[in-house]
């Protein structure tokens, strides 16, 4: 097929790939193009949807590694999987992954993200990213895994250097083939976790992966218990994101948006929600078609790749009234594509929502918008990831 060369770009360009103008563009005039050879975007909701929901013809497996590198089964995370075993897994997942579950987490997320803000505060400032936003969503995580307390931060000390790792697009590192070889210290602490709950089962979620049991039989192994755990714990990283996207939308105060949530604080879910919408914490993911298929009246033929634009999708002015707006009064708006749809729809949706709740209340609460200042001359600059969007670093100063 012809490439759509007034539409050409990279998906490793942040410039465009990230730009909401240029993917905005495409939405508006084609909705769906074929950047480069091999390579289908999707921009509006319904054909976005879609896809995400027909993972027969737009299958995610192996959508993080690079061409022509597979690993094993145990050494998949759960987006790589395809049926029959993602739903097996997924079955078993859901189980700890519920509304209930993350109430349960609430109030010991709540004491969490009090004691980061109270080190904050005893130092009269820090970086809101590195030290609330990125390790809280692994340690809500790691808590609902039943990981101690005391192993939080190393875990997401480990997990972090696992995502920056050749592991991911090749499936080795310079130590060896292999999550264990790749990197012995974290898999020797999950490996005895795994260990306690087989010799002692436990009714949280990693007691739940080792000890479940399937009507027909089947159980996940144990190496593959290891890499669904980091699987979970990495991919909180996303939630990182949203809560900077939130904090820096409270400092800078955009639209006045501090003094909203100020004078109302049961606007807070629905800021968490548009949050999701306007600044998708994950821009787009990827699938390749497994058929000759179309998606938006476009063909895509077997072996090409498909990039689900889901920052572009969720400003679709078919489906959002207003969509480049920050609105707090929306009435029932549709699901956003933030987390997905369909069958890899995220797991982690609700502990994020609550997340992002919790420390919206926390900070509201605590700071003024006058007392937590962002540095005179402050330029927000952007994670330094493919998929990811959200401030690299928030520096603040605590006002007496």
């Amino acid at each position: 097929m012809t490439v759509d060369t007034e539409y050409a770009f990279d998906p490793s360009d942040p410039t465009t790939a990230k730009n909401p103008e240029f993917m905005g563009r495409i939405r508006r005039e084609r909705g769906v193009v074929r950047p480069s050879e091999g390579l289908v975007v999707t921009t509006r909701y319904a054909a976005t949807a879609k896809a995400f929901r027909d993972n027969k013809n737009f299958s995610s497996a192996g959508d993080m590694r690079a061409p022509g590198v597979t690993v094993p089964e145990e050494e998949s995370f759960l987006g790589e999987l395809d049926p029959p075993v993602h739903p097996k897994i997924r079955r078993i997942l859901l189980r700890s992954f519920t509304p209930r579950t993350a109430a349960a987490a609430e109030e010991w997320t709540r004491q969490n993200v009090r004691r980061r803000l109270d080190a904050i505060d005893a130092r009269g400032g820090g970086d809101l990213m590195d030290d609330l936003a990125v390790p809280l969503p692994g340690s809500v995580s790691a808590h609902v895994l039943g990981v101690p307390d005391e192993l939080h931060d190393q875990m997401m000390t480990w997990c972090n250097e696992v995502l920056h790792s050749t592991w991911v697009p090749t499936g080795r590192t310079e130590l060896g083939v292999g999550v264990e070889k790749s990197f012995p210290d974290l898999s020797a602490a999950l490996d005895r976790l795994i260990a306690e709950r087989r010799s002692a089962p436990t009714e949280d979620l990693l007691g739940t992966m080792v000890n479940t049991v399937t009507d027909d039989g089947w159980r996940i192994s144990e190496e593959h218990v290891r890499t669904l755990t980091i699987n979970i714990l990495a991919g909180s990283l996303s939630a990182s994101y949203m809560l900077g996207n939130l904090m820096y939308r409270y400092l800078s105060d955009e639209d006045g948006f501090a003094r909203l949530l100020s004078e109302d604080p049961s606007l807070i879910p629905a800021a968490v929600l548009e949050s999701l919408r306007l600044e998708a914490p994950v821009q787009f993911m990827f699938r390749h078609a497994t058929t000759d298929t179309e998606v938006g009246g476009c063909p895509v033929h077997k072996g090409e790749m498909v990039l689900l634009s889901i920052a572009a999708a969720n400003r679709d002015d078919t489906v959002y009234p207003d969509p480049d707006s920050f609105r707090l009064d929306r009435t029932d708006p549709p699901e956003s594509l933030a987390f997905g749809l369909g069958p890899h729809l995220c797991l982690g949706n609700h502990l994020t929502l609550m997340a992002g709740k919790v420390v919206l209340e926390e900070i509201v609460a605590r700071y003024p918008s006058s007392r937590l200042a962002l540095p005179e001359g402050f330029e927000w600059v952007g994670v330094d990831h493919m998929l990811e969007f959200g401030p690299e670093h928030l520096p603040v100063t605590v006002r007496p």
